[in-house]
């Protein structure tokens, strides 16, 4: 193996995949990054078997090959050259890289070693989507999922296929939905739970504006493909809530308020209400909406904000944490609010629009 590349794009190529390689590998190999050099550049692929990640670089291959190499360790030599050009040289079992007067040799693993990523093909496909409507979706959803593994599906984000794709995130406090237009594809039969992480992933990694959906039912995996770029994830087992009987049908009261002065107000409560289970008060009265905190030795805040309401009066206890997740990813400037009394949980949207929403349960205190 022999090729010639531009120290830029090859240190780009490895910060992508590096987010799929294992930081606790159970297997050596998986510690690795494969390179397949081929007459049309290099791919790399990575993978700790839950996530893969595969990308393709153009570069100068004057002699073809496939080797795996120390992810990390090449990462960081990569990064201490200058751009340029870069040399990789191949024999025996070592990867030797050079740049001026900088070389370095590394250790190689056999590629039998490697797990076998799939291939996007035709037939897989379900759907494509614009990234920019996955990476909103991202940004909306994946907060509301669990960090904890003790419920496995609530990591994940419930994908139900039809002429919109919804996605769907909880972890038992809180439930965010968003809705991503299809360009094209026939869709899935069935829903998917994807690792929050992976969609995630995806949103972040250098695909072109548009990106293809693929579905492997046999080995039960998701694809995310462009020409140039692949992110596939093994699925998640494992119940999801039924969320239609979650979102509230009715409101005894619906607010619009300015989004920039809930964000403030809220902040300024979460002073106060850190101290105290990060419980804060919501009153709702005439054109008003009064957001109290109470530290139990520190102090208390008030803070008063004008809306636009309809409806009954009411009052209702929130964790002030879970609005400030959800007020840090909304978009619009106007913000409608509805709720049930109390006990009933309390939902957000965007102005009127019914693409997303946002559901937070109430604190009975």
């Amino acid at each position: 193996m022999n090729i010639e590349i531009l120290q830029e794009q090859l240190a780009s190529g490895l910060t992508s995949v590096l987010r799929a390689v294992s930081s606790r590998a159970q297997l050596p190999v998986l510690s690795h990054v494969l390179l397949e050099a081929t007459a049309d550049g290099i791919t790399l692929s990575a993978t700790d078997l839950e996530l893969g990640i595969r990308i393709k670089i153009p570069a100068k291959v004057s002699e073809p090959g496939t080797i795996t190499v120390p992810a990390k360790m090449l990462f960081e030599f990569l990064s201490s050259l200058s751009p340029g050009k870069v040399s990789l040289a191949f024999a025996g079992e070592t990867l030797t890289v050079a740049s001026g007067s900088y070389s370095a040799s590394f250790q190689t693993l056999p590629v039998e070693e490697f797990p076998t990523l799939p291939v996007f093909t035709k037939e897989i496909m379900v759907a494509t989507i614009r990234l920019s409507d996955l990476t909103r979706s991202a940004d909306r959803v994946t907060f509301a999922s669990a960090k904890d593994t003790l419920r496995p599906a609530l990591t994940g984000v419930l994908l139900e296929s039809g002429k919109e794709l919804t996605c769907v995130a909880t972890d038992g406090f809180r439930l965010a939905v968003q809705k991503i237009p299809v360009t094209s594809g026939s869709g899935f039969a069935t829903s998917l739970l994807v690792p929050a992480r992976a969609i995630g992933e995806v949103a972040r990694t250098a695909f072109p504006e548009t990106i293809d959906v693929g579905y492997i039912a046999e080995s039960h995996q998701l694809l995310f493909s462009s020409p140039e770029t692949m992110v596939v994830t093994q699925l998640l087992d494992g119940n999801f809530p039924d969320y239609g009987k979650i979102l509230p049908k009715e409101f005894t009261s619906e607010l619009l308020l300015s989004r920039a002065e809930l964000l403030q107000a809220v902040k300024a409560a979460h002073i106060f209400a850190r101290d105290n289970s990060n419980m804060m008060r919501w009153k709702v009265e005439k054109k008003e909406l009064t957001i109290s905190a109470r530290s139990p030795e520190r102090g208390e805040c008030v803070v008063r904000v004008p809306i636009t309401t309809t409806g009954e009066d009411g009052e209702i206890v929130f964790n002030t944490k879970y609005i400030l997740d959800y007020l840090g990813v909304a978009e619009a400037d106007e913000l409608w609010f509805g709720m049930k009394g109390s006990l009933a949980p309390g939902m957000f949207r965007d102005g009127k629009s019914d693409t997303g929403m946002y559901v937070v349960m109430p604190i009975n205190a």
